[in-house]
């Protein structure tokens, strides 16, 4: 497997992306892929990174001269990359996880660019969850708190970005909060969900019928 690099609309002529990818290599490597003391948690950010590194299972678009100003053309740009990629990999086993992912990078968003991937990500993460992928968005302000340290920031990255990949099993940490989301998890993984909710680890909202959040299985 070779790590795919794309670039729209074409490559920079001045060596800016050698330089921005190992800046989100870096990233991933010392960051994502690494642990961190203020996680509220063992382990690494992401346990899936460094596997999906050393895979070349990540993907990588760069966006050059998209400011991601305007919500309505980041949304059309993400929606396509999220077409793409379902398309393109293939879903794991049902009890498994993939280790192909995206990442949608955005060089020449700015401040107030960050603040549209943020006002665009509830709309994007639908899209997503729909599909049955996972996205989260990352820049240098982004206020995204860790699941079991609220106080600690951790989708901050040195240049913006989303990050895509399917759904797996844990992800019912990420899903409970919204019942749509939360009922596509559970369409995916019905045994790990009736347990996620059974142990009080997820408290999705209720739903018409059940108080506590789940519709009885087939």
């Amino acid at each position: 497997m070779t790590t795919e690099i794309r670039v729209a609309p074409e490559r920079p002529r001045d060596g800016r992306l050698d330089d921005d990818m190992a800046t989100v290599l870096a990233w991933l490597r010392d960051y994502i892929g690494a642990p961190s003391e203020h996680l509220g948690r063992q382990g690494l950010v992401c346990p899936f990174v460094p596997a999906a590194l050393n895979a070349e299972a990540i993907r990588f678009s760069f966006h050059y001269g998209v400011d991601a100003c305007d919500v309505d053309e980041l949304q059309r740009l993400v929606s396509a990359e999220l077409r793409d990629f379902k398309a393109a990999t293939e879903p794991p086993k049902r009890s498994g996880v993939s280790l192909h992912s995206l990442l949608v990078v955005l060089p020449d968003a700015a401040e107030e660019g960050w603040r549209r991937i943020d006002e665009s990500y509830d709309a994007l993460k639908n899209l997503a969850v729909d599909a049955e992928l996972m996205i989260g968005q990352f820049h240098p302000a982004c206020a995204e708190p860790a699941v079991h340290n609220p106080a600690f920031r951790v989708s901050r990255s040195p240049i913006a970005l989303y990050a895509v990949r399917h759904m797996a099993p844990h992800d019912s940490l990420f899903l409970h909060a919204e019942r749509r989301w939360f009922e596509k998890y559970r369409a995916r993984f019905p045994v790990r969900a009736r347990s996620a909710a059974a142990d009080g680890s997820v408290r999705p909202r209720a739903l018409p019928g059940r108080p506590d959040g789940l519709r009885r299985g087939k």
